[in-house]
């Protein structure tokens, strides 16, 4: 996923400041489940809750910890959405959360069930972007 114009635009003013001081809330959209496990392992006391919205039924997986320290003061939150990582997401033992509900988690279980993940995710897990064997195809050529 590329980035916003604004979100470039804010990522060249970071890189060329010599000191960052954000006073505000900041939230981040994360990639893939390993991210999730480090944000809630880097925050400090973080609230960590799996949730599914009530209209959609989509899942997500949020770590959100109060900062009041420099380089930021307020709230700072990170998402993974959950639909493309259900593997991680029943590894959590969250197959039967309904549209609506929330269950809260905590750092050990989200490091727990990424230990549980298999090095190459399966096909159902990455959807179009799945790996292609080629093994027998650069065997016959």
């Amino acid at each position: 996923m590329y980035p916003s114009k604004d979100a470039r635009e804010l990522a060249i003013l970071l890189r060329i400041s010599r000191e960052l001081d954000i006073v505000g809330d900041i939230s981040a959209t994360v990639d893939n489940p390993s991210e999730i496990v480090a944000w809630s392992n880097v925050l400090a006391r973080p609230d960590i809750v799996a949730w599914r919205a009530r209209d959609s039924g989509h899942r997500y997986l949020q770590v959100t910890a109060d900062h009041r320290r420099a380089p930021v003061r307020g709230r700072i939150t990170a998402v993974l959405h959950g639909e493309a990582h259900l593997r991680f997401w029943n590894a959590l033992g969250l197959g039967e959360l309904r549209p609506g509900d929330r269950q809260e988690l905590t750092p050990r279980a989200l490091s727990a069930a990424w230990s549980d993940m298999p090095l190459a995710p399966a096909e159902t897990d990455v959807g179009e972007h799945a790996l292609i064997d080629t093994s027998e195809t650069s065997a016959q050529a």
